[in-house]
């Protein structure tokens, strides 16, 4: 029962908020508010709403599509829209509920032709659905045309006397801009409330909601005013068609909501409105001649028109960037965006990690001194170190002096051999080999255009052959001295064609440690200079267990607030979603923690829900996991912009965030000790999470992170004035 209580509930406000591609419940309700300021309206969209969602439950639509309001919004406007004309008789009810069925029917329709493009339907099923109805019931005489609306002060005064007549007076006799009468006008007519007061109710909701999303309405509504202005349009016209809301309506899609909002997005939505303004203009030429509103028609078309253009793009420049996953929010699309951009530039490359075990040395880098050079430049040569930071055991006459001769060569990713030349003598010591240059070698097809190759191969050492599939970390040969090579190294460098002798492709590789002395650096899709020493990450059996979180999975935290000496147990459950997306999810807060564990590293993408719960310190203390240890290694990430925000800041934020970002949350994690590195039964971290203004630390928040054998894990939390302690035993 509560479910479907909550499903009602949401279907019903998230269908209102959706004309504005929201689901702020709040904007919502003071909409909903404005519908009923013409009761037959309010009435006969609220009707309109529960119904279509009613038979979209009872003929078994998606339950989160339902809830999300995409079903109903244009039923909502149908009805507002049949509403404000027609009295409410039996023949008009009979007429709203056919006219959600088939709005629904359209809307269903709609999705399935447009959105095997990725496009969205908008509220296109709103305009065929009314236009057909309104041309159907011109001689329907059961039908009477309603005259709320008509007789304003007899109205007002029957519901509140000469007092609320007065009051209506004032508002209406506000000393404001008629520009800005205009605006709030058009913002009530996208919902059939040709009024000062549901414009300025909307504009307030439209605020609350969404700063952005606000400014884009103003800068779209006034680009079209200045515009018509400017080329000597009767701006009369806007107090008698429900024509200006297109322009609010197409900045908020354009400028923040389909695009992620920038300057780009915001050029984009001054480059536009004129279009719409020629679209409108024209268009209503040609619909007054069937007595027809040309409503959200210019809107539809252009922005649906401009994403489709975008489709064709032969690549996707940074000016101008398609929202990937929506949050129904500008500021959410843009933060979490800048966020998503820092953290993960490069991880749409190819994850390719090094092709040995243990550390090795980059005696020559990419556009090294010797080899490296021209078409050939995106390349490393390994060789293997002592501590006096020799390459060889004296005498060093022999290639079994090398420390890296005959060590194993693994496979870096997994893929199929391309090439193999595995029988060319390796060389003594000072001598090389310029008639076969490449020694013996393996080249690996990883991807498209993707291929490793590997030189300078021990003889007969090679394990694999042509048209072999290989994992990574196979051992697939032995490092050796062979073709131009005056000492065994392993020459390893990426390519966009098979072929040996191909030149070479900048490409960087997934995770590795660079470390100098004892100071470890971990470092993600990132490229290796010459004179590092760098290994790829071993993983510590602790922290891999720790964070191998699997669907089904519980955990029992007891939590103590050493302020309120309150002991209370929280209770978590891991879930994965329709798209693959795992979550620690807390019973009674509901609140969720996306994470991903690649199998080397371990982090947290998306945290929603309640950030006084102790999963979102959870959230903030692991940010991000690598999972090896080594003793004092710092790793570094930033955090969403909004995640620990001052109220007051983000609202200032949020007005200059297209254009600026003057907040930030970096998140730090130090290894700081560990038991045993090989039979372990403790570790123990240091991390922090600081809110930053114009890079000036406001705020921080401290954890003390204790994996044991014992103890799933122990937590201490301090966030100023309070100080937490939790202890998971599962």
């Amino acid at each position: 029962m509560i479910r479907y209580r909550q499903l009602f509930i949401n279907s019903t406000l998230n269908s209102y908020s959706t004309v504005f591609f929201s689901n702020n419940k709040l904007f919502a309700l003071l909409i909903m508010l404005t519908t009923f300021i013409n009761i037959n309206a309010g009435i006969s969209g609220l009707i309109a709403v529960v119904f279509t969602n009613f038979i979209a439950y009872w003929m078994g639509y998606n339950e989160a599509s339902i809830s999300k309001g995409s079903y109903a919004f244009n039923s909502l406007l149908v009805g507002l829209g049949l509403g404000i004309t027609y009295e409410l008789t039996m023949a008009f009810f009979l007429l709203l509920l056919l006219s959600a069925i088939f709005t629904f029917f359209l809307t269903i329709s709609l999705e399935g032709i447009i959105g095997k493009y990725a496009l969205p339907f908008l509220s296109l099923p709103f305009l065929f659905s009314i236009w057909l109805f309104f041309i159907a019931t011109y001689n329907f005489q059961s039908l009477k045309l309603s005259e709320h609306g008509l007789f304003v002060y007899n109205e007002i005064y029957n519901v509140g006397g000469m007092n609320l007549v007065n009051k209506y007076n004032q508002m209406n006799s506000l000393n404001i801009p008629i520009s800005l009468v205009i605006y709030f006008k058009s913002l009530g007519a996208i919902f059939f409330q040709y009024s000062l007061i549901a414009g300025m109710v909307i504009a307030l909701g439209l605020l609350l909601y969404s700063r952005i999303a606000f400014t884009l309405s103003l800068l779209g509504f006034y680009t079209a005013y200045l515009f018509n202005l400017f080329i000597g349009v009767n701006l009369n016209e806007y107090d008698y068609c429900f024509i200006g809301f297109n322009f609010i309506l197409t900045a908020i899609a354009i400028g923040g909501y389909f695009i992620i909002p920038s300057r780009s997005s915001y050029f984009w939505v001054i480059l536009l409105v004129p279009l719409i303004a020629i679209v409108t203009a024209g268009s209503n030429r040609v619909f007054m001649v069937y007595q027809l509103s040309i409503y959200s028609l210019p809107f539809n078309v252009i922005v649906i028109l401009f994403l489709y253009v975008l489709k064709f793009r032969a690549k996707s420049t940074l000016l101008i960037e398609e929202v990937v996953f929506q949050y129904n929010s500008p500021e959410q699309n843009l933060y979490l965006h800048h966020n998503s951009k820092n953290r993960f530039r490069n991880m749409y490359y190819f994850p390719v990690s090094l092709p040995f075990w243990g550390k090795w040395h980059i005696s020559q880098g990419q556009n090294g001194s010797i080899t490296h050079q021209a078409e050939w430049q995106h390349a490393w040569d390994f060789v293997i170190k002592d501590e006096n930071k020799k390459t060889y055991a004296y005498p060093g006459l022999n290639n079994e002096d090398f420390y890296c001769f005959g060590k194993p060569v693994i496979a870096p990713a997994e893929g199929i051999v391309e090439e193999v030349i595995n029988s060319v003598n390796d060389n003594k010591i000072g001598d090389v080999n310029l008639n076969e240059n490449w020694g013996n070698t393996i080249v690996i097809k990883h991807a498209a255009f993707l291929y490793s190759k590997l030189s300078h191969l021990k003889k007969d050492s090679i394990k694999v052959k042509k048209g072999d599939v290989v994992k990574k970390g196979d051992i697939i040969a032995a490092c050796g001295n062979s073709g131009r090579s005056p000492e065994p190294h392993l020459h390893f460098q990426f390519q966009a064609t098979p072929h040996i002798g191909s030149q070479t492709l900048k490409f960087p590789l997934s995770y590795y440690i660079s470390q100098k002395e004892n100071d470890y650096k971990f470092r993600q899709f990132d490229i290796p200079t010459e004179g590092e020493s760098i290994s790829n990450i071993e993983k510590n059996n602790l922290l891999n267990k720790a964070f191998h979180f699997i669907p089904g999975q519980k955990m029992n935290v007891i939590v103590r607030d050493f302020a309120t000496k309150i002991k209370e147990e929280v209770n978590w459950e891991v879930f994965t979603d329709y798209y693959n997306n795992s979550y620690i999810q807390c019973a009674k807060t509901k609140a969720k923690a996306y994470f991903v564990n690649d199998g080397t590293v371990f982090y947290f993408k998306h945290f929603e829900g309640n950030k006084k719960s102790l999963l979102f310190y959870f959230y903030m203390a692991t940010y991000k996991m690598m999972l090896g240890y080594y003793k004092n290694l710092t790793i570094k990430d930033q955090f969403p912009v909004n995640l620990m925000n001052n109220k007051l800041m983000m609202v200032i934020q949020d007005f200059i965030a297209p254009f600026y970002i003057f907040m930030k949350t970096d998140y730090n994690i130090i290894y700081q000790r560990i038991d045993d590195s090989l039979n372990t039964n403790f570790i123990k971290f240091k991390s922090k999470a600081e809110y930053k203004v114009f890079n000036q630390v406001r705020k921080k928040t401290t954890f003390s992170f204790t994996l044991k054998n014992d103890c799933y894990f122990h937590l201490i939390i301090k966030d100023n004035n309070k100080i937490l302690e939790a202890t998971c035993l599962d």
